[in-house]
């Protein structure tokens, strides 16, 4: 196994919220897909100057559409991840693994967090669909996002 160039130092919740929907048509969560629902994203970043990590928030949730397949449950989470990179990496390619694989370690917790909430929840345990967020920095940095 070879060492990771990104040490994760922590990841908190700022908010979860998990509601049943009783309004969807599918009642068991294992039997819903994700394809054509509309899904809330929010993805941001920074650096602490002081001590050289990166903080990398990561917000996830349902958006009810009504021509969409509705989730079997209302999702509103956001967490935020303290990372920072190994100096043996060029400082030109720091922000972009503390973004794009740090947002990966946070939205992992949150995919965690919500399949153990909804594990005893009405519709049974939902995972949540396995994003990617390569390339997600350069989307950020252009113009209108």
């Amino acid at each position: 196994m070879k060492a990771s160039p990104l040490t994760l130092h922590g990841i908190e919740f700022v908010r979860v919220h998990v509601e049943s929907d009783l309004e969807a048509e599918t009642r068991r969560a294992e039997q819903f897909q994700f394809d054509g629902t509309t899904l809330k994203w929010g993805l941001d970043h920074g650096r602490d100057e002081d001590n050289g990590t990166w903080w990398v928030a990561v917000g996830f949730g349902t958006h009810q559409e009504d021509d969409e397949p509705r989730c079997p449950y209302i999702l509103d989470v956001q967490a935020v991840g303290i990372v920072s990179v190994s100096d043996q990496l060029p400082e030109r390619d720091h922000e972009k693994l503390a973004f794009e694989y740090g947002a990966a370690l946070v939205y992992g917790a949150i995919r965690e967090m919500v399949t153990n909430i909804t594990a005893r929840s009405l519709a049974g345990p939902l995972m949540l669909p396995t994003p990617s967020f390569i390339g997600a920095l350069e989307t950020r940095k252009q113009p209108g996002n």
